[in-house]
């Protein structure tokens, strides 16, 4: 094989095979905490209403009158509606799940379907904590058959810049369920990750977290790494740390913007 050859083939294999694979756990944290933070938001809209309405239009006038209940302070959002839309304008709010520091624009369009009462959501450059959101994600609305646990099943698409720094594209979906009179949530996903020109498949499953907490032990991460054999697992304890591991035998520990001290 010649010189140029060799180079070529470390230029192509040497990179994969010695990479910290700590910055992909944080990209997967990242594309998780861009989620949530969008999940809090589309909650928000939908959050006093009866997932059962048949009323587009009446629904959007709920939204927009019960606004100052699910935003605090009460005068940091307001909330304009027209026909099924609903425009919200928040400064310094904090949402559901204590999602806090939202400052921006969204607007929440509103239908009926099969599956329950529709939240369909978009925004343009919206802080929320460290993250910066553009979303286009569609909520189905649901209530189960318990009588109190609420269900969003969300079509989600869009870009975020998570509290790490990592500019993430997504598209896929996450489901959502809370008790509102517990304030807790679970969420579990499973989407496509963009990060420049690489691509990912990340799966959330079992992430349970009450508001203001750090997520509960048992929930999990896998994010992997398309077209090659190599995968990243990354689990929940409890605590303010996950930990992670990977196919390639590297692991370790990445603190969590959670807690008392986030």
């Amino acid at each position: 094989m010649s010189i140029a050859s060799l180079l070529l083939a470390a230029a192509a294999c040497g990179p994969a095979e010695s990479e910290d694979e700590s910055v992909d756990v944080e990209q997967a944290l990242d594309a998780l905490d861009v989620s949530q933070h969008e999940a809090a938001l589309v909650v928000a809209s939908i959050a006093r209403l009866d997932p059962k309405s048949a009323y587009p239009d009446l629904a959007a006038v709920k939204a927009a009158a019960t606004a100052g209940l699910v935003f605090r302070p009460t005068d940091c959002v307001t909330a304009t509606r027209k026909d099924n839309t609903v425009k919200y304008l928040l400064s310094g709010c904090i949402g559901p799940f204590k999602t806090a520091n939202l400052d921006g624009t969204f607007d929440v369009v509103f239908s009926v379907g099969a599956s329950g009462l529709h939240a369909l959501a978009s925004a343009r450059d919206l802080h929320a904590s460290r993250a910066i959101l553009d979303i286009d994600s569609e909520g189905f609305y649901s209530l189960d058959a318990d009588g109190e646990t609420r269900r969003l099943v969300v079509e989600a698409s869009g870009e975020g810049v998570g509290p790490r720094g990592h500019r993430i594209e997504r598209a896929g979906s996450y489901t959502v369920t809370w008790n509102a009179t517990e304030k807790c949530v679970t969420f579990d996903g499973d989407w496509e990750t963009i990060v420049g020109a690489r691509a990912f498949h990340t799966v959330v499953s079992g992430l349970a977290r009450c508001a203001g907490e750090c997520p509960a032990a048992g929930g999990e991460i896998v994010h992997e790494k398309k077209a090659l054999d190599i995968h990243i697992r990354i689990t929940f304890d409890g605590s303010a740390r996950a930990t992670w591991s990977s196919s390639r035998g590297q692991s370790g520990t990445i603190p969590l913007f959670c807690g008392a001290g986030s």
